[in-house]
């Protein structure tokens, strides 16, 4: 049945095959631990072949568009840089004919309430996992943003997709955010939320389609608690050398 637990607890990263360093020396990367029943693995998409010249352009993707406007949406209101309250987040901004792959309005601000609710406990449980990935990316400025797309490929590099995932690097993203904010780097966010997007619609769109796209990711978490539905996350914090702290994410 989809949301079903695994029978017994994974096994900490370090048995078995390790994931590449990803900053520092040692540093393991960390990893979303979820696989979810019903959310089985895309063989990865190669891009699209280029259009001939003179081709005119394609009707508007709207899957992409939705998917950068809730993505944006929530980093800078985590951030602060929006308000959560603000209604209508969607007509007006990628409302009208001509979006094929699109949700409707309604169904977007669903998924906004839905990734709130979500994505903000992801973060309040996993606040340390994602403070010493922040602090290995050592995110200082916009150019520095590219590291997430390494990221981004990791957590999907064992072939496994799901929401849990999906919501992990989102919410991993909105604590960036955060930072960026914090070191007077907002005007960054809009670029975070474009490779956060690109990093899913580009490599896992036939996935996000075959599940119902956003109006599927709002009704999966209307069945399926966050406990149900996200394993509890462990964290395995090694000294370097006495300095800092070498983090991981349980996957089975």
């Amino acid at each position: 049945a989809a949301g079903g637990r695994a029978d017994s607890p994974p096994a900490l990263i370090g048995r078995g095959a390790t994931p590449r360093a990803l900053i520092g020396c040692g540093a393991t990367l960390w990893r979303p631990e979820e696989e979810l029943d019903g959310c089985e693995p895309e063989p990865e998409r190669g891009p699209a072949a280029d259009s001939l010249p003179g081709t005119p352009p394609g009707p508007p993707d709207g899957l992409r568009q939705d998917s950068l406007e809730l993505i944006s949406r929530y980093l800078r209101e985590v951030a602060g840089e929006a308000q959560p309250s603000a209604k209508k987040l969607f007509p007006g901004l990628l409302g009208g004919p001509g979006r094929p792959g699109a949700a409707g309005d309604a169904m977007m601000e669903k998924a906004l309430e839905t990734l709130r609710r979500v994505g903000d406990g992801v973060m309040r449980k996993h606040e340390l996992a994602f403070q010493g990935m922040l602090r290995k990316l050592e995110i200082q400025q916009e150019k520095d943003l590219q590291s997430v797309v390494e990221v981004a490929a990791h957590v999907f590099s064992d072939g496994v997709t799901n929401w849990g995932r999906v919501v992990t690097l989102i919410s991993f993203g909105a604590f960036v955010a955060k930072h960026l904010k914090s070191i007077k780097q907002e005007q960054s966010i809009n670029s975070l939320a474009g490779i956060i997007t690109d990093a899913l619609v580009s490599s896992k769109r036939e996935w996000l389609e075959s599940q119902g796209g956003w109006e599927g990711f709002v009704d999966f978490f209307r069945v399926e608690d966050l406990e149900g539905s996200i394993r509890n996350v462990l964290m395995a914090f090694a000294g370097v050398a006495g300095l800092g702290a070498s983090l991981a994410y349980m996957i089975r």
